[in-house]
Protein backbone atom coordinates (compact mmCIF):
# COMPACT_ATOMS: atom_id res chain seq x y z
CA UNK A 1 0.00 0.00 0.00
CA UNK A 2 1.34 3.37 -0.76
CA UNK A 3 0.30 6.71 1.08
CA UNK A 4 0.63 10.16 0.25
CA UNK A 5 3.26 12.75 1.97
CA UNK A 6 0.55 14.15 4.12
CA UNK A 7 -1.23 10.87 4.65
CA UNK A 8 2.38 9.84 6.13
CA UNK A 9 2.79 13.16 8.00
CA UNK A 10 -1.12 13.00 10.20
CA UNK A 11 0.09 9.49 10.94
CA UNK A 12 3.66 10.76 12.25
CA UNK A 13 2.34 11.38 16.29
CA UNK A 14 0.43 7.91 16.30
CA UNK A 15 3.41 6.38 14.65
CA UNK A 16 6.39 8.19 16.98
CA UNK A 17 4.13 6.68 19.86
CA UNK A 18 4.28 3.14 18.53
CA UNK A 19 0.13 3.11 18.38
CA UNK A 20 -0.30 2.45 15.04
CA UNK A 21 -1.21 -1.13 13.63
CA UNK A 22 1.78 -2.95 12.58
CA UNK A 23 0.82 -3.30 9.21
CA UNK A 24 -0.07 0.67 8.90
CA UNK A 25 3.52 0.94 11.19
CA UNK A 26 5.20 -0.71 8.19
CA UNK A 27 4.15 1.66 5.84
CA UNK A 28 5.09 4.47 7.24
CA UNK A 29 8.47 3.02 7.86
CA UNK A 30 9.06 2.13 4.44
CA UNK A 31 7.45 5.55 3.19
CA UNK A 32 10.40 7.38 5.47
CA UNK A 33 13.16 5.25 4.09
CA UNK A 34 12.69 6.51 0.98
CA UNK A 35 11.53 10.50 1.47
CA UNK A 36 13.70 12.60 3.43
CA UNK A 37 11.24 15.48 4.14
CA UNK A 38 8.98 13.16 5.90
CA UNK A 39 12.18 11.50 7.55
CA UNK A 40 12.93 15.16 8.89
CA UNK A 41 9.01 15.36 9.91
CA UNK A 42 9.57 12.20 11.97
CA UNK A 43 12.45 13.18 13.84
CA UNK A 44 10.70 16.81 14.73
CA UNK A 45 7.82 14.54 16.21
CA UNK A 46 10.09 12.19 18.31
CA UNK A 47 11.73 15.15 19.67
CA UNK A 48 8.54 17.37 20.28
CA UNK A 49 7.30 13.89 22.48
CA UNK A 50 10.89 13.99 24.42
CA UNK A 51 10.75 17.56 25.42
CA UNK A 52 6.74 17.04 26.44
CA UNK A 53 7.73 14.08 28.34
CA UNK A 54 10.63 15.99 30.28
CA UNK A 55 8.83 18.87 30.70
CA UNK A 56 5.43 17.68 31.52
CA UNK A 57 5.74 13.56 32.68
CA UNK A 58 3.06 12.73 30.08
CA UNK A 59 2.07 9.22 29.74
CA UNK A 60 1.22 7.44 26.58
CA UNK A 61 -2.73 8.11 26.72
CA UNK A 62 -5.04 4.99 25.94
CA UNK A 63 -5.16 3.65 22.53
CA UNK A 64 -8.34 4.53 21.29
CA UNK A 65 -8.25 8.01 23.01
CA UNK A 66 -8.22 10.16 20.14
CA UNK A 67 -10.48 7.88 17.74
CA UNK A 68 -13.24 8.53 20.17
CA UNK A 69 -12.95 12.11 20.53
CA UNK A 70 -13.60 12.44 16.57
CA UNK A 71 -15.86 9.62 16.49
CA UNK A 72 -18.32 11.31 18.81
CA UNK A 73 -17.41 14.81 16.81
CA UNK A 74 -18.28 13.24 13.41
CA UNK A 75 -21.20 10.94 14.31
CA UNK A 76 -23.62 14.35 14.95
CA UNK A 77 -24.96 12.88 18.25
CA UNK A 78 -23.93 16.36 20.11
CA UNK A 79 -20.90 18.27 21.46
CA UNK A 80 -20.99 16.49 25.10
CA UNK A 81 -17.94 14.09 25.24
CA UNK A 82 -16.77 12.74 28.26
CA UNK A 83 -13.38 11.84 28.59
CA UNK A 84 -10.79 10.42 31.66
CA UNK A 85 -7.32 11.42 31.24
CA UNK A 86 -4.09 11.15 32.95
CA UNK A 87 -0.80 12.73 34.12
CA UNK A 88 1.20 14.06 37.04
CA UNK A 89 0.26 16.28 39.33
CA UNK A 90 -0.01 20.05 39.16
CA UNK A 91 -1.13 23.64 41.28
CA UNK A 92 -3.72 24.78 38.97
CA UNK A 93 -5.70 24.52 35.93
CA UNK A 94 -3.47 25.14 33.15
CA UNK A 95 -3.15 25.01 29.18
CA UNK A 96 -0.22 24.32 26.75
CA UNK A 97 -0.60 24.66 23.13
CA UNK A 98 1.98 22.25 20.99
CA UNK A 99 2.66 22.59 17.41
CA UNK A 100 3.32 19.42 16.37
CA UNK A 101 4.84 19.56 13.17
CA UNK A 102 5.92 23.22 12.82
CA UNK A 103 7.23 24.63 16.32
CA UNK A 104 6.75 24.02 20.11
CA UNK A 105 4.75 26.82 22.52
CA UNK A 106 6.18 26.04 26.00
CA UNK A 107 4.88 27.72 29.49
CA UNK A 108 7.25 29.47 31.79
CA UNK A 109 7.82 28.70 34.85
CA UNK A 110 5.47 30.79 36.44
CA UNK A 111 2.56 28.75 33.74
CA UNK A 112 1.45 32.49 32.77
CA UNK A 113 3.44 32.76 29.09
CA UNK A 114 4.76 30.91 26.06
CA UNK A 115 7.20 31.50 23.12
CA UNK A 116 6.66 30.13 19.96
CA UNK A 117 9.60 28.55 17.75
CA UNK A 118 9.23 28.52 14.29
CA UNK A 119 10.88 26.09 11.69
CA UNK A 120 11.08 26.29 8.17
CA UNK A 121 10.33 23.05 6.52
CA UNK A 122 8.51 23.41 3.19
CA UNK A 123 8.63 24.96 0.21
CA UNK A 124 5.20 26.87 -1.27
CA UNK A 125 2.39 24.59 -2.12
CA UNK A 126 -0.84 25.06 -3.00
CA UNK A 127 -3.07 22.33 -1.37
CA UNK A 128 -4.49 22.22 1.97
CA UNK A 129 -1.96 21.51 4.75
CA UNK A 130 -2.32 19.63 7.62
CA UNK A 131 -0.68 20.39 11.14
CA UNK A 132 -0.95 18.48 14.70
CA UNK A 133 -1.51 20.77 17.46
CA UNK A 134 -1.55 19.34 21.21
CA UNK A 135 -3.39 20.54 23.77
CA UNK A 136 -2.11 19.75 27.26
CA UNK A 137 -4.65 20.99 30.32
CA UNK A 138 -3.31 20.80 33.32
CA UNK A 139 -5.43 19.97 36.35
CA UNK A 140 -4.56 20.36 40.32
CA UNK A 141 -7.61 18.10 40.84
CA UNK A 142 -10.07 15.79 38.93
CA UNK A 143 -13.06 18.25 37.71
CA UNK A 144 -16.40 17.16 36.07
CA UNK A 145 -18.07 19.40 33.52
CA UNK A 146 -15.31 21.25 32.22
CA UNK A 147 -16.59 23.35 28.70
CA UNK A 148 -13.64 23.24 26.52
CA UNK A 149 -14.03 25.58 23.26
CA UNK A 150 -11.63 25.84 20.49
CA UNK A 151 -12.50 29.01 18.05
CA UNK A 152 -10.43 28.94 14.53
CA UNK A 153 -9.68 31.35 11.71
CA UNK A 154 -11.53 30.94 8.60
CA UNK A 155 -8.36 29.51 6.53
CA UNK A 156 -8.36 26.68 9.41
CA UNK A 157 -10.46 23.59 10.25
CA UNK A 158 -9.75 20.81 12.09
CA UNK A 159 -9.31 17.45 9.56
CA UNK A 160 -12.41 15.87 9.56
CA UNK A 161 -14.46 18.49 10.31
CA UNK A 162 -14.90 20.28 7.34
CA UNK A 163 -16.43 24.07 7.28
CA UNK A 164 -16.64 23.94 11.22
CA UNK A 165 -14.18 26.96 12.64
CA UNK A 166 -15.94 26.65 16.18
CA UNK A 167 -15.93 23.39 18.17
CA UNK A 168 -17.13 22.84 22.04
CA UNK A 169 -16.55 19.47 24.08
CA UNK A 170 -18.18 19.02 27.49
CA UNK A 171 -15.28 17.27 29.38
CA UNK A 172 -14.04 15.74 32.23
CA UNK A 173 -10.21 16.23 33.30
CA UNK A 174 -8.63 13.84 35.60
CA UNK A 175 -5.87 15.21 38.44
CA UNK A 176 -2.40 15.95 36.24
CA UNK A 177 -2.27 16.43 32.37
CA UNK A 178 -4.74 15.66 29.94
CA UNK A 179 -3.35 15.83 26.44
CA UNK A 180 -5.66 15.84 23.43
CA UNK A 181 -3.43 16.00 19.68
CA UNK A 182 -5.51 17.96 17.52
CA UNK A 183 -5.10 17.40 13.51
CA UNK A 184 -5.44 20.70 12.20
CA UNK A 185 -5.97 21.44 8.13
CA UNK A 186 -4.55 24.88 6.89
CA UNK A 187 -6.74 25.52 3.82
CA UNK A 188 -4.66 28.83 2.47
CA UNK A 189 -2.33 31.62 3.38
CA UNK A 190 -3.65 33.64 6.21
CA UNK A 191 -3.31 35.07 9.70
CA UNK A 192 -5.38 34.74 12.82
CA UNK A 193 -5.19 32.59 15.86
CA UNK A 194 -6.59 29.73 17.58
CA UNK A 195 -7.84 30.50 20.77
CA UNK A 196 -8.65 27.81 23.57
CA UNK A 197 -11.55 28.63 26.02
CA UNK A 198 -12.09 26.62 29.47
CA UNK A 199 -14.83 26.74 31.97
CA UNK A 200 -14.41 24.92 34.84
CA UNK A 201 -16.60 25.78 37.80
CA UNK A 202 -17.07 29.24 37.44
CA UNK A 203 -13.15 29.92 36.31
CA UNK A 204 -12.61 30.94 32.82
CA UNK A 205 -9.34 31.01 31.19
CA UNK A 206 -8.62 32.00 27.58
CA UNK A 207 -5.66 31.35 25.38
CA UNK A 208 -4.61 32.63 22.19
CA UNK A 209 -1.65 31.36 19.94
CA UNK A 210 -0.47 31.95 16.17
CA UNK A 211 -1.81 29.61 13.54
CA UNK A 212 1.47 27.84 11.94
CA UNK A 213 2.39 29.15 8.84
CA UNK A 214 0.97 28.13 5.35
CA UNK A 215 4.19 26.52 3.83
CA UNK A 216 5.55 29.72 1.56
CA UNK A 217 3.86 32.42 3.42
CA UNK A 218 5.52 35.18 5.30
CA UNK A 219 7.14 34.14 8.56
CA UNK A 220 5.84 35.80 11.73
CA UNK A 221 7.71 36.78 14.25
CA UNK A 222 7.70 34.63 17.79
CA UNK A 223 4.56 35.74 19.64
CA UNK A 224 3.57 35.41 23.25
CA UNK A 225 0.99 33.05 24.06
CA UNK A 226 -0.93 34.75 27.08
CA UNK A 227 -3.34 33.87 30.37
CA UNK A 228 -5.44 36.40 31.00
CA UNK A 229 -6.44 37.42 34.61
CA UNK A 230 -9.59 35.43 35.94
Amino acid sequence: MTMSCPSIRSQLPDYVRATLSENRAAVVREHLQRCPRCRRRCDMEEVLMSRMAAQFDVPPPAPDFESRVFRELSSGSGRRVHMAWGGAVAAALALGLFIGQFGLWQPDEAGHEAVAVAEVVDPPVVAPVERTVRLAFTAGEPLDDVTLTLNLPPHVEIAGLPGQHQVRWQVSLEQGDNVLALPLRIMFPGDGELVAELDAEGRQKVFRATIPDYPGASRHAPVDVKEPAT
